[in-house]
């Protein structure tokens, strides 16, 4: 091969790849072709000899307008969100060499056959970007299969990521009977793919074995009315439109309610995030507040007013202040008649800290507060920026006003004889944080038998964002066998049963009230036990692979070196 064709074919298969992997993700979507589309990529691995001057560059480069199309959506929510786009797809785009190069090593250097060596190497990485600067899921191989219920049910063994393992183990098995695939012999062809066929017939047995076995509806379902409005993310942050947003969500909540069946009411009605724009208020007992404040809710303080007097107005006021903010929300509780689930911000005023958690409250009937969620894992750069609590100034540089601090502990709540966690936006996102909710709460009080998450997705003008946001739900309701209703502004609103199958899904950039029904699942997988692990070992694996590489290079450069003159 002349030098010129070598590097049309790297840059063909490097870009090639870009592309296939790019369709077969939302919006194309086409998703029975993830099973072809690591191909370009796969047969740089079986190569001999990397083609080209600069195939690493040339595989990091493909990387980058794969991810900058991928998650072409991180441009929109404001300008400044651009400059993440391009720097989070530079990032995302070296798992691409890393890929190619972990492959090759474990091809070519240890003799592993094709199909394991590609989805070691593939799970390694996929593994690494959900854990690095805080993990992104999004857009996993894996993730194309959701629509396939049976092929899925592993992932409450492997989680998402062994999911996507046995994709690549499919498009790898392909790779390696494709002709000029390295050189390889037909036994080793044959070998690559019984491997891939027993791999993929034992996945598909035990996801036939766990929709088999899964528990009938028991009981009475938990009913719920997921109200999903659909308001653009400038609206929501005009402080002139709260009145607007409370308006827009309650007329939906009273139509969905009339139309209840019998004139009955759910047993939960739910709010996305951040929907109630009055926050909550929480003023710490040493804030002193402004005399004008004290006397519009006190009036004048009594002539001759000493020390005392003065401390108990001000405790007066604070008490004031929050039940206040507490007493608007109650008036909408008592008017639903039933418990209610409502996306706010709370603020937690110190002398010297104001303190801002992104929350899900739950109101009973009575619109008395039950118990308040606080997300316990912001998004870097979406909702703080890191080291800014030591240096603030940092925040004058984004269109951040302030940053969020995490909650410290998961909650759930009892209804209609239920346990119903909550967690908010991203945090389906992140399979360790659902995996860790449940189990912290089956130790408290037992599991959750359903989780609901709140969402606002009015950042990204219905792009297929949501369609990735809505896959990541349905793979953590597999990973831990738990029914997940998740109410989103400007969708998708969904219910998913313990088994991934979607049930109910809102419309895009619309409005909808759905009523849902959901039984819990009840089994405990195998994931929940494991976490990470056997993914993990993927990812020691990739590390000493590395290791061993960096040491032959060295010595091999000692080696190398002229000795130096006596």
């Amino acid at each position: 091969m002349t030098a010129a064709a070598g590097e049309r074919r790297l840059w063909g298969l490097a870009l090639g790849g870009a592309i296939a992997m790019f369709l077969v993700q939302p919006p194309a979507d086409l998703w029975w072709a993830a099973w072809l589309a690591p191909l370009p990529w796969v047969a740089l691995v079986a190569a001999d000899r990397l083609p080209g001057r600069r195939p690493w560059f040339a595989l990091w480069l493909a990387g980058l307008v794969h991810w900058l199309a991928t998650i072409h959506w991180l441009r929109l929510p404001h300008p400044a969100t651009g400059i993440g786009w391009v720097l989070l797809s530079a990032y995302l785009a070296c798992y691409v060499p890393a890929f190619v190069g972990l492959a090759r090593r474990l091809v070519h250097r240890w003799r592993w056959p094709l199909v394991p060596a590609a989805a070691v190497a593939w799970i390694a990485c996929e593994q690494l970007r959900g854990w690095v600067l805080g993990g992104f899921t999004f857009g996993g191989l894996g993730h194309t299969q959701w629509r396939w219920t049976m092929f899925i049910q592993v992932a409450d063994v492997a989680g998402a990521v062994g999911v996507s393992g046995l994709v690549m183990v499919g498009a790898a098995a392909v790779a390696s009977a494709l002709p000029r695939s390295g050189g390889r012999t037909p036994r080793r062809v044959i070998l690559d793919v019984a491997v891939a066929g027993s791999l993929i017939a034992g996945g598909l047995a035990y996801g036939s074995w766990r929709l088999a076995t899964a528990p009938g509806p028991k009981g009475e379902p938990l009913e719920l009315l997921l109200v999903q409005g659909s308001i653009d993310t400038e609206l929501k942050h005009d402080p002139e439109a709260a009145t607007d947003v409370a308006r827009h969500y309650d007329a939906l909540t009273t139509q969905g309610l009339a139309a209840w069946p019998a004139g009955g009411r759910p047993d939960l009605v739910v709010w996305p995030e951040t929907m109630w724009r009055w926050g909550l208020l929480e003023l710490d007992p040493a804030e002193t507040l402004d005399e004008p404040i004290v006397e519009r809710l006190l009036g004048p303080e009594p002539a001759g007013a000493d020390a005392a007097v003065r401390s108990d107005r001000q405790a007066r006021c604070r008490r004031a202040l929050e039940q206040e903010r507490l007493d608007a929300l109650a008036a909408f509780a008592r008017r639903y008649g039933t418990c209610w689930l409502v996306g706010l911000d709370r603020q937690a005023v110190a002398p010297h800290a104001t303190r801002n958690f992104n929350c899900g409250l739950f109101l009973d009937a009575t619109g008395a507060p039950l118990a308040c969620y606080s997300k316990m894992h912001p998004v870097m750069f979406g909702e703080y920026i890191p080291l800014a609590d030591r240096f603030p100034f940092l925040y004058r540089l984004t269109p951040l006003p302030a940053g969020l601090t995490a909650g410290t502990e998961p909650v759930a709540v009892t209804i209609a004889g239920r346990r119903v966690a909550v967690n908010i936006c991203y945090e389906t996102a992140l399979p360790e944080a659902v995996r860790s909710l449940v189990n912290a709460l089956e130790t408290w009080e037992g599991p959750p038998a359903v989780l609901v998450n709140l969402t606002n997705d009015g950042w990204f003008w219905g792009s297929s964002e949501l369609d990735m946001h809505l896959v990541a739900a349905i793979f953590r309701a597999v990973e831990v066998r738990t029914p997940i209703a998740i109410a989103a502004n400007t969708g998708f609103s969904a219910a998913i049963d313990g088994c991934g199958r979607l049930l109910e899904r809102g419309p895009r950039r619309a409005t909808a009230t759905l009523r849902v029904r959901l039984h819990p699942d009840g089994r405990r997988s195998p994931w929940r036990v494991t976490g990470t692990l056997p993914t993990g070992a993927c990812v020691a694996l990739a590390a000493a692979v590395t290791l061993e590489a960096g040491l032959e290079r060295r010595r091999r450069g000692r080696l190398e070196r002229p000795p130096r003159p006596g």
